[in-house]
């Protein structure tokens, strides 16, 4: 009888300690949440010669840059940062932004292809930290969140952008450790997608902005993640154009399917989703249109996953399309 006693009295008190430990664990993403956001708004205040008590010199230029990378750092390696969900729970919806401490945050979601009803590997998270802008730039600093579910792996991309600038980061979700980082190319989300091929390897599409997109393979190596070259065929000379000239250089790091300013302004940016790269998981299959007027003249070029390459040419739609600048008046 006193063991039953002791034992229904204990468990309430699982309950208790259970919830308190949610709270502290959702708490610290909100924590490093506000910790990022003052190291942010101080680099930038202090690279924009703001603030008279820190001088400008490349001592701070290291120590406040170094501070910002860490607190960016913690974020990510949080375990509950991987989506939106804890930080919407701790914050206050003001219906028009998040409150979180005396801070306004914008948080959205917001599906990659709109035409596909499933989230899954099909949305990006953005935070957007409202008060701090990017430099001279028009919107605000923000950070992208992309998960994804290959297998039976979770990962998650990170991206924190600053003055148009970034790198961002593959997580392993189980292990909770970067297995990969890049640079990115753009002021938006960095990834297009992220596909499995095999075990071993996984194809990430970049967005490159105006500029197109540029797929490369990744590969696990006793596990460490590492960039392979594993595309054979003609490439660009120039990676940001012109592109008129192309040549074959052997194995290389980068497939490119190229856009340009121009042709962005006339026709649009989801204008080219359909010309893009894609890949089928299931036939390891990569492949680009070149475009046509109609469907009968639109050709896809593809290739098969074959002793860990493809075989196949960069692409620049100007070729079939006109890429004239949009001439002025007078």
């Amino acid at each position: 009888m006193k063991t039953k006693f002791i034992h229904q009295n204990l468990i309430p008190l699982f309950f208790i300690v259970l919830f308190c430990f949610s709270f502290i664990s959702g708490f610290a993403q909100v924590k490093e949440l506000e910790t990022l956001r003052s190291a942010i708004n101080q680099f930038v205040q202090y690279d924009k010669g703001k603030i008279d008590s820190i001088p400008k010199n490349k001592q701070n230029d290291i120590r406040l840059k170094s501070a910002l990378d860490l607190a960016w750092m913690n974020f990510v390696l949080h375990k509950d940062s991987k989506n939106l969900d804890s930080l919407k729970q701790k914050a206050i919806n003001n219906k028009t932004s998040y409150i979180i401490g005396n801070h306004n945050y914008f948080f959205h979601d917001f599906r990659k292809n709109p035409m596909i009803v499933s989230l899954e590997n099909n949305v990006n998270h953005n935070i957007i930290f409202y008060g701090i802008y990017d430099y001279a730039l028009s919107n605000f600093v923000s950070a992208f969140i992309q998960p994804y579910k290959l297998g039976n792996k979770s990962l998650v991309i990170y991206y924190f952008k600053l003055n148009g600038s970034g790198n961002y980061y593959i997580k392993d979700i189980a292990s909770n450790e970067i297995i990969f980082n890049g640079p990115a190319l753009t002021s938006n989300a960095p990834i297009v997608s992220l596909q499995f091929i095999d075990d071993n390897h996984y194809l990430l599409v970049e967005n490159m902005e105006n500029h197109g997109q540029r797929a490369m393979v990744i590969e696990n190596k006793n596990g460490v993640w590492q960039q392979i070259k594993a595309f054979i065929g003609k490439s660009f000379e120039n990676e940001l154009g012109p592109y008129a000239e192309k040549t074959s250089k052997g194995v290389r790091n980068y497939l490119r399917f190229a856009e340009n300013k121009n042709m962005v302004s006339i026709y649009g940016s989801g204008f080219f989703k359909k010309y893009e790269i894609q890949f089928d998981e299931k036939n390891k299959t990569i492949s680009y249109k070149q475009y046509g007027i109609n469907e009968t003249e639109t050709r896809e070029i593809k290739s098969v996953w074959k002793n860990n390459c493809f075989e196949m040419d960069d692409y620049y739609i100007g070729e079939h399309l006109n890429d004239e600048p949009i001439p002025f008046p007078g």
